[in-house]
């Protein structure tokens, strides 16, 4: 799924993109841009909330990154990496699984 994402950034951005440079910039820095939201927060210290809070934090990097692929003119992809998102995170919590490990 991470993979996914980090594709799906740097493909908007360069779609997005006017000029080489641009589309090169735009290319690296929203996957950067996405992961360095995805890592500024350890929710560990949030008690009890932890879990729901990177939840809630990898769901919305996860479907900003499908809002990407979608608006980068790929909607059925922009669909399958939101619907992948779902899946993994249902099946983290079906088996037993944490987000936040110990």
């Amino acid at each position: 799924m991470e993979t996914g994402i980090v594709v799906a950034l740097a493909y908007w951005g360069y779609q997005t993109g006017s000029g080489a440079i641009e589309k090169i910039g735009l290319a690296i820095g929203a996957p950067l841009l996405g992961f360095g939201f995805w890592g500024l927060v350890d929710f560990r210290q949030a008690g009890r909330a932890a879990e729901p809070l990177r939840l809630v934090q990898e769901l919305a990097v996860s479907g900003l990154a499908a809002l990407a692929l979608w608006s980068a003119g790929q909607p059925l992809l922009g669909l399958l990496l939101a619907l992948v998102s779902i899946v993994y995170h249902g099946l983290v919590y079906a088996t037993g699984g944490r987000l936040l490990k110990r």
